[in-house]
């Protein structure tokens, strides 16, 4: 699907991958771009200035995607504003390591409501419209750590590891409606959620490029894979060469 004149709901984009994954949709010349953000509206509003400032039309919507009507109202907007919806890209996210001894229910129930049931609400409440369109594309943000787990991570790696498998059942399930899904792992990319970590010397130490990724780098290759008709029930890693 071509990225010039599609309708985007990007989630999770007022700041790193997400930010940068609907400016690069911009660039592009996609026609629309809900812009979605949980707690700060004022970073959401920067980035639909962004997007304006490239020649795009963004509208900011705050939506907690994990609640399904929430979702569903986020999906509507965009519908209302501008009578479709072409692209999904899931994207929200949250990181929070500890150990698992350490945790308590709702550590590992928020990491799958945001993360796995996050995703599903926001493409459930996107897929009539697809399929009377007879395409789309939905796109799930999800890790090398749902590929492969690493100690203080449990609850996360396992969010994003379900997000992998449904996105292959769902891109099979799909198909014949024209609407493509897929997953895209990432590596340790350098944003605000990745310095929960604190200092991050030691997984670029565990990267063969020695380095972490650019958001755009990212953003890039999402945008190359919304374009790339053959790309379904695929998971898409960008790691430096970690995995």
């Amino acid at each position: 699907m071509k990225v010039n004149g599609s309708v985007f709901i990007v989630t999770g984009s007022s700041r790193g991958i997400g930010r940068a994954i609907a400016l690069e949709a911009a660039r592009r010349g996609a026609a629309g771009i809900v812009v979605n953000y949980l707690r700060s509206r004022e970073a959401a509003e920067k980035v639909a200035e962004e997007i304006r400032g490239l020649g795009g039309d963004a509208l900011v919507v705050g939506a907690d995607v994990s609640r399904w009507e929430e979702a569903r109202r986020l999906v509507e907007a965009a519908v209302g504003r501008w009578g479709r919806v072409d692209v999904v890209v899931n994207n929200a996210g949250i990181l929070e390591p500890k150990p698992f001894h350490e945790m308590e229910p709702r550590d590992w129930q928020r990491m799958i409501e945001v993360h796995f049931y996050g995703a599903l609400n926001v493409a459930r409440a996107a897929l009539p419209y697809m399929m009377r369109q007879r395409r789309g594309v939905i796109v799930n943000i999800s890790s090398v750590l749902g590929l492969r787990p690493e100690p203080l991570t449990s609850h996360y790696s396992a969010a994003k590891a379900a997000l992998i498998a449904w996105s292959v059942a769902a891109a099979k399930e799909l198909a014949e409606y024209g609407i493509r899904v897929f997953a895209v792992a990432p590596g340790g990319v350098n944003t605000d959620m990745a310095r929960v970590w604190g200092d991050m010397d030691w997984v670029e130490e565990e990267i063969p490029l020695a380095r972490l990724a650019r958001p755009e780098e990212i953003a890039r290759l999402v945008l190359d894979a919304v374009e790339n008709p053959y790309i379904t029930g695929d998971v898409l890693t960008i790691s430096g060469g970690l995995l």
